[in-house]
């Protein structure tokens, strides 16, 4: 296989930050969880359900935004900043108008979690959090577009230092709003919500102001014009985007419906689920990080036609994602209490939580995996197959295993966590030979798609 020192070290220069970024991001609603989890269990149940539809309508934008990725960095790749340019541009439209369909959507939640069978109070008092949370996501994902750009030219660290940021704000506020300190108004998991929108509007402007007015290379992006957002100049970025935002869409819509299963299960259960799929989310930005660190390096290699080069990204990123995850997957075996505290100090809830928690990281190991190497096929410019898999893994595996292990079997959260793992397993499998297929294979010319894919 090819693989090398050199070619991890390049890769962990790059994955390093973008996942520090990526678990920065996803840290503002792991810390709303954990404080709304000190607040009330009450209040974590409601947080949980519109965290489920906010996250899942910012994880299929991030999908949709990929395509972007993968574009910039071909760009790159062949010397062409002004493409790059172009093509960020796009994106921040693209982002735009994603953001502002998921807000109409979400003045739909209540009558879709009634339909699920939450019930009344629970459903009336998550979608009242929809209303606020759900206004982030244009900010959010104008945001995430901006970080595709400093990524893929190699400018990985400005992001981080943008959500330590955050996340510092994001805090101070959560205390503020969610607890009601000196004198203020406790307001509990709205408060949260309230403190995550207006932090996200912050980084989405204060990221576009860095490549506008500070980024080094600003001007060899171009100028903004008209013909950037000619629909035909955005189609390859579209093909893949639309592809990996419906295979993500697939993928949290499904872990959606494990959501609703752990709601028949009563407050208790759905919130020690929460909790594991609150550390899998985080786990989860790992495999995001590196998988999108591997997918600018191997798209990188095909914009200069260099297939060995792809390759050795591809297994560089396997490398640097199984060292970093399983290290962790053993730390939470063996002191799962310690990351619990964090989010509980209720003796009932810790009590079904804690096997939850000490197998998470290792349903993260194959969860992850197939994460990574899907971004290595859409370097490779596969779009329908990633899409394909996920659809048929966590759609036709992982939902019907959820109810089977979790509702008639009785084993409650336990269950849905084991059919995710199940899931993830049969996805990291025929994703990893679709790879080894790829990579064996002549590359195609950049500017083609795949026997039998349209556009």
């Amino acid at each position: 296989m090819p693989f090398s020192g050199g070619g991890l070290l390049e890769l962990a220069r790059l994955a390093l930050p973008i996942s520090a970024a990526r678990i920065g991001l996803t840290m503002m609603l792991v810390v709303d969880n954990m404080m709304v989890g000190h607040f009330g269990t009450g209040d974590l149940a409601g947080l949980a359900f519109a965290s489920v539809f906010v996250q899942t309508a910012q994880t299929v934008g991030l999908g949709l935004l990929t395509g972007g990725l993968v574009e910039i960095s071909a760009a790159i790749g062949r010397g062409d900043p002004a493409d790059a340019g172009a093509i960020w541009r796009r994106s921040l439209g693209y982002a735009f108008a994603i953001g502002l369909i998921a807000v109409g959507l979400g003045a739909f939640a209540g009558d879709l979690f009634l339909a699920t069978g939450l019930a009344p109070d629970l459903a009336m008092e998550a979608s009242g959090i929809v209303g606020i949370l759900g206004w982030s996501l244009p900010p959010m994902l104008v945001y995430i577009a901006s970080v595709m750009l400093l990524e893929s030219m190699g400018r990985p660290f400005v992001a981080v230092w943008i959500m330590l940021g955050a996340n510092l704000a994001n805090l101070l506020l959560d205390w503020l709003l969610v607890f009601g300190p000196f004198g203020l108004p406790a307001l509990g998991a709205e408060g949260a919500a309230l403190g995550t929108l207006a932090v996200r509007v912050c980084i989405a402007v204060a990221i576009v102001a860095y490549i506008v007015r500070i980024l080094p290379e600003r001007r060899a992006l171009g100028r903004p014009r008209l013909a950037d957002h000619r629909w035909s100049a955005g189609r390859r970025q579209r093909r893949l985007g639309v592809a990996e935002g419906l295979s993500m869409g697939i993928e949290s819509g499904s872990f959606s419906m494990m959501a609703v299963f752990a709601g028949r299960f009563g407050a208790l259960e759905l919130a020690a689920y929460t909790i594991a799929i609150n550390i899998n989310m985080l786990l989860f930005m790992i495999a995001v990080g590196v998988g999108g660190a591997t997918a600018v390096l191997a798209a990188r290699a095909r914009g200069r036609g260099d297939p060995a080069g792809m390759a050795a990204a591809a297994w560089s990123g396997y490398g640097v994602f199984a060292g970093a995850t399983g290290v962790i997957a053993l730390l939470l075996a063996v002191f799962p209490a310690a990351a619990l505290g964090f989010y509980t100090n209720d003796p009932a809830l810790a009590a079904v939580a804690l096997p939850l928690v000490a197998i998470v990281g290792f349903v993260n190991l194959v969860d992850g995996a197939q994460r990574v190497v899907a971004n290595v096929l859409r370097a490779y410019g596969e779009a329908w197959l990633p899409t394909s898999s996920h659809l048929f893994s966590y759609v036709f595996v992982m939902v019907p295993a959820g109810w089977l292990l979790g509702v008639a079997a009785g084993l409650g959260a336990m269950g849905l966590v084991l059919a995710i793992a199940i899931a993830s397993v049969v996805a990291t499998v025929l994703l990893f030979a679709r790879f080894l297929w790829l990579s064996s294979r002549p590359l195609a010319p950049t500017g083609e798609l795949r026997t039998g894919e349209t556009g």
